[in-house]
């Protein structure tokens, strides 16, 4: 969620179509916590979640991204990167499923990898308008 509010930010100034969908990814993604919590509130499991939000996760120096995109680089570069996580993020998830033994769970899981296959593709997507637009360049 937070990775998709900040690269929602970054893509503001110069791809605002590519800042609607990292805002969309990004509420979908709050949504999924939203339903995990409600299910745990169902099965009486809500001892398990964290109390505190997680901390940001930061990247090495090395990989962190800009703050805003200013080129055609620049805008690939973050698309691989949100693309990769989205797909570590699906096989995390289809990992889950395979080993989940409750049925509300396991639905609920069922229907975050479907959309994450849906947000994969959308990146895959964008990343290729991406490219289309720096080869004219």
């Amino acid at each position: 969620m937070q990775r998709y509010r900040g690269l929602a930010l970054s893509f503001l100034p110069t791809r605002p179509r590519v800042s609607r969908l990292m805002a969309a990814i990004g509420v979908e993604c709050e949504q999924r916590l939203a339903a995990l919590a409600a299910l745990a509130d169902h099965l009486q499991l809500r001892h398990c979640l964290p109390v505190e939000p997680p901390r940001r996760f930061r990247l090495p120096e090395a990989h962190r991204l800009h703050l805003f995109i200013a080129n055609d680089a620049m805008a690939c570069q973050a698309l691989g990167y949100a693309l990769a996580a989205a797909h570590h993020s699906r096989q995390f998830s289809e990992l889950l499923v395979r080993f989940c033994h409750t049925a509300e769970l396991e639905a609920l899981i069922e229907h975050f990898i479907e959309q994450k296959r849906n947000e994969c593709r959308l990146l895959e997507e964008a990343q290729d308008s991406a490219y289309a637009i720096s080869a004219w360049a």
